[in-house]
């Protein structure tokens, strides 16, 4: 596997020039730091993480450079500063990973629960990760690598788009004008392009979903009793969203699966011929039958509330604000 300064030669001779800013983050149990690059053709910021190798890749992260990033007259580039929610963001998706080990793959979706940028009116609320344009991939000696995946800013309607149709769809539609995925704060929705919309539509209509997991930060799950064991599964209404036409779309024979996944474990549905569900380390398994798949989609269309599968009487779904 390549080392941490075989990933920081290979980011300095593909962007061509020395990082203007080496961070190393504040928190505990995160990358060993971030590197940052002031590019041009278009201006934009790109991060690079160095210290994810060892699991088999690294982060990256291209922002467009707003007017108060540019270099004045009397700044040299060294002097300019990279937004550091940017740095924040990085360094908490890395700590995910540690913290959880789950690994994030192009085609994985992050959904952010707000805006991308805290205090900035933005529409960007949620990511997705694909391979970085320029960065790729880098191989060690002994045949190992390292793929370089890259974070691009998307839409609620963008995200529920990846999952109604192909992420690697959506990925080729927003690289038409944008080649090297540079998230833009100021950026509408790709579907307010009517054309667009139409292609994206007829794809959806065509081929369907390709979705088998769907991440959820805010999964969470209780049990209680010994004799008669009760098992609360809790997440956000906008994640529930994404969820039911999810398992309505996946759920569609005997012994296909969908998997949720959250920070604390994983959620995982398997079509069976009866009900019922346990707890496996810090997973949850539920055996749901062909009939009660609708039943079950149907708790989750983004309304906050409470429900349960009838054949189920154990097991409850909360879905909150």
């Amino acid at each position: 596997m390549p080392d941490g300064d075989a990933i920081a030669t290979h980011a300095d001779r593909v962007d061509g020039r020395s990082p203007v800013e080496v961070f190393s983050p504040a928190r505990a149990g995160s990358v060993e730091h971030i590197r940052v690059y002031a590019l041009d053709q278009p201006a934009h910021w790109h991060f690079v993480t160095i210290g994810l190798g060892p699991v088999g890749f690294e982060l990256t992260f291209r922002l467009a450079r707003t007017d108060s990033d540019s270099e004045s007259e009397s700044e040299s580039e060294s002097d300019r500063a990279a937004p550091a929610w940017a740095l924040n963001l990085l360094a908490n998706l890395a700590a995910y990973v540690f913290r959880t080990g789950h690994e994030f793959g192009a085609g994985h979706h992050v959904d952010l629960g707000g805006p991308i940028k805290l205090d900035e009116p933005t529409a960007i609320t949620a990511g997705t990760l694909t391979l970085d344009p320029a960065l790729g991939a880098l191989a060690s000696a002994a045949g190992k690598s390292v793929e370089f995946l890259q974070l691009i800013g998307l839409t609620a309607e963008e995200l529920e788009l990846c999952r109604a149709w192909r992420t690697s769809a959506v990925v080729e539609l927003l690289a038409r004008n944008d080649p090297l995925l540079v998230t833009r704060l100021d950026r509408p929705s790709l579907l307010d392009d009517p054309e667009l919309r139409e292609e994206a539509e007829a794809g959806v209509a065509k081929e369907g979903s390709s979705l088998t997991e769907l991440r959820i930060a805010s999964l969470r799950w209780r049990q209680r009793g010994w004799r008669t064991p009760r098992l609360t599964i809790t997440l956000g209404a906008g994640a529930a969203t994404g969820l039911g036409p999810a398992l309505r779309r996946r759920l569609n024979r005997s012994g296909a699966t969908f998997q949720v996944i959250g920070d604390q474990g994983s959620l995982v549905f398997v079509v069976a011929d009866s009900s019922r569900w346990w707890v496996e380390g810090s997973d949850v398994v539920v055996d749901v039958p062909m009939a009660d798949v609708d039943e079950l989609a149907g708790l989750f269309t983004g309304k906050t509330g409470s429900g349960r599968v009838t054949s189920m009487p154990g097991l409850r779904f909360v879905v909150l604000p």
